[in-house]
């Protein structure tokens, strides 16, 4: 403190403290600055502002800025709050301590001692007034002295009462909350009563005749972010059905009303509650329950959900450590955002499903059992998309040594990566932490894979999941550490330096390979810091022969040399586009994704309810004679255009039976697909067979899938033109 300060002298004050309109005014326009100037903010520390001016990692700030009074209620210090309407794992309601004419920024992940052990929620919509009323029985444990917790500011505290019934003195400014909560306690129960008028659809909460969702937003207290456990028990009307995660406990009508109680034991950081008049799907599968709840959607689609979940989560249970509890689920709702929002035990949904969707179940280990708080970076969102690409490479559904080339992830740079490391991307720093979490993080967990290898690097992730305290969130050096000790052998600390802890991406330039006494040379040229990282090339010769070397860069040698018998004729660096770096659209081969949506789609009359998934619009087969830039769809016995293409794609087909490679699929429970080269450099697509959802393609240039479009088969290409490719003499 005495540190402090003797620092605090040496800033330049102003004569008057500002007044809570001067702060009013700057905090609407968004000056940054302008408060900096106001506020004492340590050299290490970037400027809290700034999120005024970026908007957050998902948009807080909309609906304007503004600074509200917040006085102690032991009279000892007074606050101010910067604060906007909030939406989930978002930041905003920056809270400024006056010390005389200076602001002192106190961040969010300051607990001031205090530690939420549990909640126990009693939650009453008023469907009408667009209301909710809330009651919270927590648990807390704390120091002596004043207690500060954040909601979103449309929930207004009327009461706080202990133990023994005493009145808890307590002030709010916007949606921060300080209270007296007296000498030092531990599991002290204080009863928070609050209510609110919700009405953000597409933002945060919001309750309309349709539904009343607290999804996506802060409806609870919380102090620093801590994880915690909670029961709830939700009132609503007789013929709606409420969700909340966790085990659903018990389900009662009493008149108009129907009460629903859920308890969730695993701490966590986001709650999600969600009332509606759902139609639900049940469906037991592997041992575990599995359940979708829409008011739209048809009884089928519901049940395909479950079937899908099931097969990603029971992959994820069988390579990770168990599930907390042994159920998932999927909610459409109508009035949530774009995308999905995980729950841990279900994932809700504004854009409808059914959709083979891994990365909402990963969250249950990255954000769930593992806690991330999206102050210092967005790595359980790495993770989730990372783990999305493991599941789709390795499931044991059809040919996984296919699957593991179909389904790469293309790491291509964005040129925000530069702009923070991935260790010091919170959300306040707005998209850019959120391009660094969904995209950069996810790339650089791949390089890992491709550097340890898939068995390790599931192990780390398997290891961590089991050894992270429960209820401690969890940061980037939490996983190295568990990374480093199970790879002792490799310079773990060096690649998190480089990719973790610095902003920034691979770029060089290669030298024309050079053959020499069985020997091929690659120099390298950085156009920039040098990374370390894994590098593989291919090596194809005259014969058709190809072979793959990975290397490990080590950020000090500028030269590959590889063994090759025979001289290559072909050379691609990276040919699974795998390494973070910029990629041209030149080095994409031909693939079904890339390809499908700019042909002409005809299909056969008598095949009409073929390919209704794929993209593109119908038109009368008969009337086509070229297949050049179509979409062909179709039976070779009965269109003899299609039969052509069919031999030259290696499909056999016989009935309602297609064969590939010794795999025969029935085309009236799945569907194949494929680019078929034509003379003069053209092509076309073909496809048959029929799906219950879009078919799955990945990467792949030929494609068979189930009936529920995951990937049974497929061809897919490396990179064979563009930059770093040279062909040889």
């Amino acid at each position: 403190m005495l540190l402090w300060l003797s620092t605090l002298l040496l800033v330049p004050s102003f004569r008057q403290e500002p007044t809570i309109e001067t702060l009013d005014k700057m905090a609407v326009a968004k000056d940054a600055d302008g408060l900096e100037r106001f506020s004492f903010v340590p050299a290490s520390q970037r400027n809290p502002f700034k999120v005024l001016q970026t908007g957050g990692a998902y948009g807080v700030g909309r609906f304007g800025w503004h600074a509200f009074e917040l006085p102690s209620p032991n009279g000892k210090a007074d606050y101010v709050v910067i604060g906007t309407a909030l939406t989930s794992e978002d930041v905003g309601e920056l809270v400024l301590e006056r010390r005389g004419s200076k602001l002192l920024f106190v961040p969010e992940s300051d607990a001031w001692g205090a530690h939420i052990d549990r909640h126990r929620f009693d939650v009453h919509f008023d469907i009408p007034r667009k209301h909710v009323a809330i009651e919270d029985r927590m648990t807390l444990s704390h120091k002596a002295g004043p207690v500060l917790f954040r909601m979103s500011p449309p929930y207004q505290v009327k009461s706080i009462v202990d133990e023994s019934g005493k009145t808890v003195a307590f002030k709010q400014g916007s949606g921060v909350v300080i209270m007296d909560a007296g000498p030092q306690a531990s599991g002290q129960t204080l009863t928070i009563r609050y209510e609110a008028t919700v009405n953000l659809p597409q933002y945060a909460a919001s309750i309309s005749a349709a539904e009343a969702t607290l999804v996506n937003d802060y409806w609870y207290p919380m102090i620093a972010r801590g994880p915690a456990p909670y029961e709830i028990t939700m009132h609503g009307p007789k013929d709606w059905v409420s969700v909340a995660q966790g085990e659903k406990l018990s389900e009662t009508v009493a008149g108009d009303e129907k009460v629903t109680k859920y308890r969730m034991d695993l701490p966590v950081v986001y709650f999600s509650a969600i009332c509606a008049p759902f139609k639900v799907a049940e469906e037991k599968i592997g041992g575990r329950t599995f359940h979708a709840w829409s008011a739209r959607l048809s009884d089928e689609k519901l049940r395909m959900q479950c079937e899908l979940y099931a097969g990603i989560f029971n992959y994820y249970s069988s390579i990770f450590c168990p599930p907390p509890y042994p159920l998932y689920g999927a909610v459409d709702s109508k009035t949530y955002g774009g995308g999905a929002l995980e729950a841990y035990t279900f994932a809700t949904w504004g854009g409808g499903f059914p959709a083979e969707d891994a990365h909402e179940p990963a969250h249950t280990w990255w954000g769930g059992i593992i806690n991330n708080t999206y102050l210092n970076s967005f790595w359980n969102e790495s993770f989730a998309v990372f783990t999305d690409g493991l599941y789709h490479r390795n499931v044991p559904i059809g040919n996984v040594s296919e699957r593991r080339l179909a389904f790469v992830s293309d790491a291509s740079a964005q040129d925000n990566y530069t702009e923070a490391a991935m260790s010091e991307s919170g959300a306040d720093i707005g998209g850019t932490g959120s391009s660094l979490g969904y995209g950069k993080g996810a790339r650089v967990l791949q390089m890992l894979e491709q550097w340890l290898g898939t068995e390790k690097m599931i192990l780390a992730m398997k290891t961590w999941s089991l050894t992270q305290p429960k209820g401690v969130p969890g940061e980037w050096e939490d996983f190295e550490r568990v990374v480093t000790k199970l790879n002792p052998e490799k310079d773990i600390k060096g690649f998190f330096d480089d990719w973790v802890r610095r902003p920034g991406y691979a770029s060089f330039e290669v030298t024309r390979p050079a053959y020499n006494d069985r020997k091929l040379t690659v120099g390298l040229h950085w156009k920039g810091p040098r990374f370390r990282m894994p590098l593989t090339v291919l090596l194809a010769d005259n014969a058709g022969h190809r072979t793959y070397h990975t290397v490990f860069l080590d950020g000090k040698t500028d030269t590959v040399t590889l063994p090759s018998p025979s001289s290559p004729n072909l050379v691609s660096i990276d040919p699974w586009r795998q390494s973070l770096r910029p990629i041209s659209e030149q080095e994409t081969p031909v693939q079904l994704g890339g390809v499908l949506g700019g042909l002409r789609k005809v299909v056969e009359p008598s095949h009409a309810d073929w390919m209704r998934n794929v993209e593109g619009n119908d038109e009368d087969g008969k009337t086509t004679t070229d297949p050049a830039g179509c979409f062909l769809v179709g039976s070779p016995e009965t269109w003899p255009l299609m039969a052509d293409l069919c031999k030259k794609a290696g499909f056999v087909f016989k009935g309602d039976q297609l064969t590939y490679d010794g795999t025969t699929i029935d085309l009236t429970k799945g569907c194949a697909v494929a680019i078929v080269d034509l003379p003069e450099g053209k092509r076309c697509a073909i496809g048959l067979g029929k799906t219950r959802i879009r078919p799955g393609f990945g990467r792949s240039r030929l494609c068979l899938t189930d009936d529920l479009g995951r990937f049974l088969r497929g061809k897919t290409e490396p990179k064979t033109a563009g930059p770093l490719t040279f062909a040889l003499p």
